[in-house]
């Protein structure tokens, strides 16, 4: 249609040391303008490298990305440069550690 997708993707923090046994993952929503559908995972990829940094207690986060939950094309023409907007974001924190599989599981996200 109009070569634009709307891609849900999974981000997971952590950090080193672990001073609390907090797990947090954010989930978020970008616009991809591509042509080629099949390489959305290696554009996501490219532009969302895993980065480390230190953090404000002196230890070192790691944010990087665990899936690609959800792709759809859009059925509107946006006239704007939309590629790689960011749409959406919410943070997910959970009480322990938790695999992405879990969080995906308990939030439905790949729903």
């Amino acid at each position: 249609m109009y070569d634009i997708y709307s891609v849900k993707v999974l981000f997971e923090s952590t950090t080193s040391p672990r001073l609390s046994p907090e797990k947090i993952f954010e989930e978020r929503i970008f616009l991809i303008k591509t042509k080629k559908p099949d390489e959305i995972e290696s554009i996501i990829l490219e532009n969302f490298p895993e980065e480390t940094y230190e953090n404000s207690e002196g230890g070192m986060t790691t944010n990087k990305v665990v899936a690609i939950l959800d792709t759809f094309e859009l059925v509107d023409n946006l006239e704007e440069s939309v590629h790689l907007k960011e749409v959406y974001s919410r943070y997910l924190v959970f009480e322990k550690e938790t695999s992405p599989e879990e969080a995906i599981e308990r939030y439905s996200l790949d729903k």
